[in-house]
């Protein structure tokens, strides 16, 4: 039965794919726009440093990895921060368990997409701070929420090591990985004509888009459900990056749904104060 919906949910995605072809092609040009202008500079570079970073044993600097993980992520953004935990944990350096558990608070929008983006939609500095605060704030929540339950292993030093070239690699395959995902979700939500709440869930720079110069109600919350739960196109970005050293995806999901949750609560009182 499941099987069968599968396939009908491909042949009728397939119909629609040639019945708006043309609007596939737009779909795909903005979402290499997207990626080209918003995403594959600040994305490429970060994945490079915290690349090199993690073959000079920074994380070592650290009493807790999972400090220097949150740090590097709120200064990369995502994916990057399932990239550098991928890392870790391939080079031994970090446990599975500390891993996975790491996944729930380390989730954070690129700082300067969000601090653009936020500006653009709301035209005011104290609202964007504001929102910014509490995107960080949640995942701090979070970690204090979590923090008894890592490990916290002692760190061994390393050999340095540095290849430019398989950083640069590393970091071209992520980035062509996100290009697909974000024209995937916008493609999909383009042609099935969702609408603007289903479409930020799917992809969260479409759905952040489409707020912009709109006068609605709860305009704070919902940005905040965009930017808080990260759309399901960072979602696969990051499941694709785990799959690579089998780190359990549902951690990131948790993770998300109690950073949203928080999120929407800190919205609401920061509102009525």
């Amino acid at each position: 039965m499941k099987r069968n919906f599968i396939y009908l949910t491909i042949f009728i995605l397939i119909i629609l794919i040639f019945q708006n072809y043309s609007l596939v092609l737009s779909s795909t040009i903005n979402a290499v726009n997207i990626w080209l202008y918003k995403v594959f500079p600040y994305l490429f570079i970060m994945i490079i440093i915290n690349d090199t970073l993690v073959n000079f044993d920074l994380e070592s600097k650290f009493k807790n990895t999972s400090i220097y993980i949150f740090i590097m992520s709120l200064l990369s953004g995502s994916p990057t921060s399932a990239v550098i935990i991928n890392n870790l944990y391939q080079k031994n350096i970090l446990s599975k368990n500390d891993a996975n558990l790491t996944l729930l608070f380390t989730y954070f929008a690129n700082p300067l997409f969000l601090y653009t983006m936020l500006n653009s939609i709301f035209n005011d500095k104290a609202i964007t701070i504001k929102l910014i605060a509490i995107h960080y704030l949640s995942n701090i929540i979070i970690y204090f929420l979590f923090k008894k339950k890592l490990e916290q292993s002692n760190i061994t030093q390393n050999k340095i090591t540095f290849d430019i070239s398989d950083s640069i690699k590393k970091a071209m395959n992520t980035t062509t990985m996100v290009l697909g995902a974000i024209t995937f979700y916008l493609v999909i939500s383009n042609i099935l004509s969702l609408n603007l709440f289903v479409r930020g869930l799917l992809e969260m720079t479409q759905g952040l888009n489409q707020l912009i110069g709109l006068d609605i109600s709860f305009k704070e919350i919902i940005t905040m459900i965009f930017i808080s739960f990260g759309g399901l196109s960072i979602h696969t970005q990051v499941k694709c990056i785990l799959n690579e050293s089998n780190l359990e995806y549902k951690y990131f999901l948790k993770g998300r749904i109690y950073q949203t949750i928080i999120s929407i609560i800190l919205t609401i009182v920061t509102q009525t104060c």
